[in-house]
This record gives structure tokens, sequence and C-alpha cells, in this order.
């Protein structure tokens, strides 16, 4: 059937050019190996199916299904060009070029809208915000996402201004403007939640932004912002049913339920909230990413830490600075340290406590000042334990500086009862254990 192969031989060719894997492609709504029989002429996508994978690769239904296009077709070979350029500006900035690649993505992004595809100029804001937030400059970042906003405002439910919804909360919240940021998550989740409710009952499977990734992924940054900004309760429970035990668990599920564990332990419900870390610590591996690995591990070895369980707590400690260390990972392992110092608490060492917490305290401020923030409090409370008023006294107050700077007012107002609770207490004896 040479025109059923034809048909699934373009779309390789064009999800290859758009350097999208079968998984993305298939979105949430068909599945990888169905697209890969499409792709091998085994399958004849229906009419419905030709209409979202057109979509998804930015092409007519007409460039797929039928007859093969010439090869100097003007409006293919214009869009595999701007796709090419994407491409090799993303894979420059990978390559550790982020200046170069930002001048390419500005490129792109500055073209008159007749030269341009709205999918790649799409494509190419969100990365130049992305780069700019990386390098430190989330103000000029979020300026690059607000003025996308502002362009896509008549367009509600579009795809592209969701994406922008979401990279604006997660930027805000990573530059350490929790509260900024949550405004924008609950904006991006209420037209999720908006546009599912409008298809209604029995209007066929859910399709567009409002759908299953997008929607974790707009659950993910707003749980982030909602715990930080002390409001834990605004970010719902996904409906999605957790993956299989082994594998790697996706970043988004995992980091909603690592701030839901961390909510449950604030409330004092510890048991919960290391069950659920727990589970997720035995989901999560380091191919999901070494920095959300470590947090997860970093966490719930101080949550089995609190709850007396020393042994298993500095197991968790041990391989993690193992795998940072063999790993070479750029980012400094901040809730691995942190854990290792409660370790060195419970094990009698004041010394290496007292160390790692310098080494903490005097890390650059470099964005998510809240994190530092909080793992700073973990410190200061180590040290108070010990009988260390002053280290922990001056722990306290850092903590309550970085998490006001970072708009976490609740969380910093905690750390100023602690300091103040520590200051009118009379001294008292070291504990010996947790």
């Amino acid at each position: 059937m040479p025109e059923l192969a034809d048909t699934g031989r373009r779309i390789k060719e064009l999800r290859v050019s758009a350097g999208m894997t079968q998984h993305d492609l298939a979105g949430s709504d068909m599945s990888s190996s169905y697209i890969s029989l499409v792709e091998r002429g085994k399958r004849i996508p229906s009419g419905r199916a030709l209409k979202i994978l057109a979509a998804r690769l930015g092409v007519g239904v007409d460039e797929i299904s039928s007859s093969p296009q010439p090869a100097e077709s003007p409006g293919l070979a214009r869009r595999l060009d701007l796709v090419g350029r994407l491409v090799a500006a993303r894979r420059q900035w990978e390559g550790g070029d982020a200046e170069g690649a930002l001048s390419e993505f500005r490129a792109l992004a500055s073209m008159e809208p007749a030269g341009r595809q709205d999918d790649v100029f799409t494509e190419a804001q969100l990365a130049i915000a992305e780069i700019l937030g990386s390098l430190g400059r989330a103000d000029e970042g979020a300026d690059v996402l607000l003025r996308m906003l502002d362009a896509l405002a008549p367009a509600p439910y579009a795809e592209a201004r969701l994406r922008a919804l979401i990279a604006l909360a997660d930027l805000l919240e990573s530059a350490g403007r929790v509260q900024d940021g949550l405004r924008y998550a609950l904006t991006g989740y209420l037209e999720c939640t908006d546009r599912r409710v409008a298809q209604g009952p029995g209007t066929g499977p859910a399709t567009g932004p409002g759908t299953g990734f997008h929607l974790l992924l707009v659950l993910d940054v707003l749980t982030r912002c909602a715990y930080w900004s002390g409001c834990p309760d605004w970010a719902p429970e996904p409906e999605h049913p957790r993956p299989p035990a082994d594998g790697v668990l996706p970043g988004p599920r995992a980091t909603i339920d690592l701030h839901r564990a961390l909510a449950l332990r604030d409330r004092g419900e510890r048991e919960r909230a290391a069950e659920l870390l727990g589970e997720c610590a035995r989901r999560v591996t380091p191919a999901a990413g070494f920095p959300l690995w470590e947090k997860v591990n970093g966490q719930y070895a101080l949550l089995l830490l609190h709850r007396g369980d020393s042994a298993a707590a500095r197991s968790i400690v041990e391989r993690g600075l193992v795998v940072a260390s063999v790993a070479q990972e750029p980012e400094f392992p901040l809730w691995l340290t942190t854990a290792d110092a409660v370790c060195a608490e419970a094990s009698g060492d004041r010394d290496r406590l007292a160390a790692l917490g310098e080494e903490l305290a005097a890390l650059p401020e470099t964005g998510r000042s809240h994190e530092k923030a909080a793992a700073l409090q973990e410190i200061a409370a180590a040290c108070e334990r010990v009988g260390d008023r002053e280290r922990a006294a001056g722990h306290y107050r850092q903590s309550a500086d970085l998490f006001r700077r970072a708009q976490a007012y609740r969380h910093a107002e905690r750390a100023r009862e602690r300091l103040v609770r520590l200051a009118e207490s009379p001294a008292r004896q070291p504990q010996e254990q947790l």
C-alpha cells in the first residue's frame, strides 16, 4: 500500500524534523506504539487522528495524507528550515552555549509574522524565557512571557497561552517569587478546568490544553507555589492514578507528591508524610533528573530522622552523596547535605553539624531562596537541640529573611517565632536524640 507507506513516512520525517519523540506526538490520546505502527505503514490513521497528528506537527492534513509533496514545496521547505534552526538552537543551549542559543532564539522570535510559523514563534519565546531564568535574569524572562500572554489574551484556551502561564509560574517560583508564581499557576489551573467543564459529558475524549499532560504540569507548579506561599490546600489532588512501582516516576507527579508530603509533615502528620514520600522515593531514580531525585531522597531522610530511624536515614544520605560525587552534578546537593547535618546531630558529631551548617549558609543566592531558607531552618533546629543557641539563632534569622524575600511569608513567620522562642527560653542541656 504505497499511499499508506508514504503517509507514515511523511509523519516520521516531520516528527523527526520537529525534534519530537513518538511519545511527544502521541500525546494523551494515543500511544507510542500506535504512532510506530502508523509510521511503518502498519496502521491507517482515522480522519480524526490525522487532524490531531497534523495539528501537533504544525502542518495541514493534506501535507501528510495526500500524495507526496515535491521536495521544493516552498511552505514545507520554509517550515523545515525554521524547525531545523529551532532544534539547532536548543542543542546549542544544551551544549552549554546559552548566550549563543539566546541570540538564535531571539532571531526566530523577531521574524515578521508573514515569514514565521506560530508554533516556532511560541517555542522560541518560551526558550528565551527559560534561558534568561537559568542565567539569573528572571525579570527579563518574565517580561517575555507577559508580552506573550498579552498577545494571546483573545484566545484564552490556546495551548500556547497555557504553556506561557505554566512557564511564567515556574520561572517566578524558581526565582523566589512564590506568591507571584501562585497567581499565574491558579490562572492556568482555572483555564484548564474551565476547558474540561466546557467540553461537557458525552463529547468524547478531551483534547487540547486542558487534558492530562498539561493539567499535570499546571498542578505541579500550582502545588509548589501553593506550598511555599503557605496555602497548600489551594492545590487539589490530581485525578490521574500513580504509575507502577518500578521505573522512573514522571517529574511533575513526583514534585506534587513531595510537596503534599511536606504539607502533611507541617501539620504534624509525619506518618502519612513518610508513607507518601517513601513511596515517591522508591519510584524516582536519578534518571528522572538529579535535582528532583536529590530533593526527594534528602527530604525523606529528614522525615526518617524525625521519626528516630537514624540508620535508614544515614543509608539514604550516604548512597545519595556517592551518586552525586560519581555523577559530578554541578548543583549543590542541598537536601542531602541538610540531612547529612541532621545525621551528624543524631550521632553526636557537633563539629560536623556546625561545619555543614556554615557551608549551607554561605551558598550564593542563585534563586529558590525559599529552598535554602527551609534547609537552614532544619539546621537551626538541630543546632538548638544540641545546645548551640548562637548558631541556631543565626540560622533562624537568615531563614526568616530568605523566606520573606521569597514571598513565603507564613514560613518566614514560623522561623521568626522559633527565633523568639529560642531567645525567651532558658538554656538547657542538649538532647541525646531527635
